[in-house]
């Protein structure tokens, strides 16, 4: 015996009812009143129904493709005969499935109009209002809801703005009140808006705090717990996005834990949608496409990037140390000493075993190019001997620099690149100029300074030749020439097709990351014109324009006069530690 289509008791007593309609000359048009079509396969229904679509900017899909998947039309001696296929609430539900229960009010707790009919707030065929209601969403729902009791009920914190569907679900749901969320932020379950929220003020919501300080107040917790650690989530300090913590929780309900507006790797996967697409490919890791909190804690931590616990202790969580298959298949390591992180991506990059992005073409040439028999043993003990084997342009290069890079003489090539696999081009060991800091500490962003946006993005290579060059401080250009090179519109072109854009010959950037930099509007000379029109950007200022304020510098104006290169207390990298425009040009002008 086949399977019954669910809902088939239901489909047969809507023929039924169908059935009695029909005898009682309940149909939608009847023969008398349609006239008789030739033929129903060259009849277009909008051909005299077309007001029903005149003027409608929101049209029912099944209207656009084809009427007889609600109508049902035959043609008879005395006119054609026009009836819905099934009675509704069947009729939507054929396609509305996921609404059946509400329709039939089956729900836990039920939206009486729903159950009533569909019609109650929609129409069948085309409307100007969204989800084909008849009025608008507010208005749809004070069609039957008092909004004065309305707004003594939720303390004066509604307006007519507010969309009820923020907080109740407009079909019904498993909670009271329809309330979409079964997690409830304690003072909103309680009804204490005047926890967070002042009177309303000229029919506006007013927070009693603005941004996460508000949080703070009750959860300080998190904030304490992340002085002095390790690493602190970007969306906590409101670094990463402005809506700090509402950037991962409500403030009122949700369905997930913890009042957070996603669950698992969706969540984390808004702001961090790379590693979520490298962790949910074929080649990704399964731990991180199940849940980043294997890993990571949301907050803040001890370990960098919010890491439970550090390489390969976090990794040997799962992975046994003492695997003989593992260990073969590293050369004899002893795996408890090795930072997995090293050569493996911990979400995925698209290589088979977790190996990171870039690989070095020796390993597939074989590990014993480098070794010999085991992991320790290796080629000239591992030294620069062994690299410049294969990149003697590059020892070359920097012997012959001008300004050679002291680390050159003084570490390994491996101190600084990965010599398996990296993330980073040039099997670079670390992102955004790590690697660099861990020798020149001084130049390394605080917690309370701002790091430049092309180190955190490219690295510190981007401004710098890492193994020699021809410049001061082994800068790839000399002067503001650097700078204006990224940051000047009229020396940066933005493709029209949107293609990626070459930065200082050697770095590819997308298009929209090269038009958010380059954003000074120079005058002809490209002397003038940041921050204001008149403003001196390069060269010695004239006696005219001493004059014309007072004005205590002495010297040329370039890029670094008032931008510190690597760091600052602003987002506009302000010279000196300045934290405002104000206390910068309060630096050479009288206040």
């Amino acid at each position: 015996m086949g399977r019954i289509p669910h809902n088939a008791h239901r489909f047969g007593e809507s023929l039924a009812m169908v059935a009695a309609l029909l005898v009682l000359g309940c149909v939608l048009v009847s023969a008398a009143d349609h006239p008789r079509l030739v033929s129903l396969d060259s009849t277009s229904c909008s051909t005299c129904h077309g007001k029903l679509l005149r003027g409608a900017t929101v049209i029912h899909p099944s209207v656009e493709d084809n009427c007889t998947a609600c109508h049902a039309l035959s043609i008879e001696d005395e006119g054609t005969t026009v009836n819905l296929i099934l009675p509704e609430p069947d009729l939507c539900a054929m396609c509305h499935d996921r609404l059946e229960a509400a329709a039939y009010g089956e729900l836990e707790a039920p939206h009486a109009p729903v159950a009533d009919s569909c019609l109650t707030c929609h129409t069948p065929h085309a409307g100007e209002h969204e989800a084909l209601l008849k009025v608008p969403r507010t208005e749809t729902c004070a069609a039957c809801h008092d909004t004065v009791d309305l707004a003594e009920i939720h303390r004066g914190q509604i307006t007519g703005m507010v969309d009820c569907t923020s907080c109740h679900l407009p079909h019904g749901g498993a909670n009271a009140k329809l309330l979409v969320g079964s997690h409830r932020h304690a003072p909103f379950a309680d009804g204490a808006c005047d926890s967070c929220h002042r009177a309303p003020f000229a029919g506006r919501i007013r927070l009693r705090v603005r941004g996460e300080k508000i949080c703070i107040a009750c959860h300080g917790d998190f904030r304490n717990a992340a002085e002095g650690h390790g690493s602190v989530h970007a969306a906590l300090e409101g670094t990463r996005t402005r809506a700090g913590c509402l950037s991962c929780h409500d403030p009122h309900m949700s369905p997930n834990v913890a009042l957070l507006t996603d669950s698992g790797p969706m969540l984390c996967g808004k702001c961090h949608t790379d590693v979520l697409a490298g962790a949910t490919a074929d080649t990704g890791h399964a731990p991180a496409a199940e849940d980043c909190a294997n890993c990571h804690l949301p907050h803040a931590s001890e370990q960098r990037k919010l890491l439970i616990a550090a390489s390969p202790t976090l990794c040997l969580t799962c992975h046994d140390a003492g695997d003989e298959g593992l260990g073969a298949a590293h050369l004899g390591a002893a795996m408890d000493r090795l930072d997995c992180t090293g050569c493996h991506s911990p979400h995925g990059d698209g290589n088979d075993k977790l190996l990171a992005r870039n690989v070095h073409a020796a390993i597939a040439e074989g590990c014993d190019t480098c070794h010999v028999g085991a992991f320790d043993k290796i080629v000239a003990d591992g030294g620069s001997e062994l690299c410049l084997g294969c990149h003697d342009d590059v020892g070359k290069a920097a012997t012959a620099a001008a300004v050679p890079h002291g680390a050159m003489n003084m570490i390994r090539c491996v101190e600084c690149h990965n010599p398996h696999a990296s993330a980073q081009t040039r099997l670079v060991r670390a992102p955004a100029g790590e690697v660099c800091t861990t020798c020149h500490d001084d130049q390394a962003a605080r917690s309370d300074e701002v790091a430049h946006s092309v180190i955190t993005l490219l690295g510190c290579q981007a401004c710098h030749e890492p193994h020699g060059g021809a410049n001061a401080k082994l800068l790839r250009v000399t002067g503001s020439q650097l700078c204006l090179g990224c940051h000047d519109s009229a020396r940066v072109k933005i493709p029209a097709d949107g293609s990626r854009v070459n930065w200082l010959e050697g770095f590819e950037v997308t298009a929209a990351t090269a038009a958010g930099a380059a954003t000074l509007k120079l005058s002809a000379d490209g002397e003038h014109g940041h921050p204001m029109r008149d403003h001196r950007v390069l060269g010695a200022p004239t006696e005219e324009e001493r004059g014309r304020i007072d004005v205590d510098f002495a010297g040329e104006l370039t890029c670094l006069s008032c931008h510190d290169p690597h760091k600052g207390r602003s987002q506009h990298l302000f010279a000196g530690g300045a934290g405002s425009p104000l206390e910068l040009c309060g630096t050479c002008h009288e206040k």
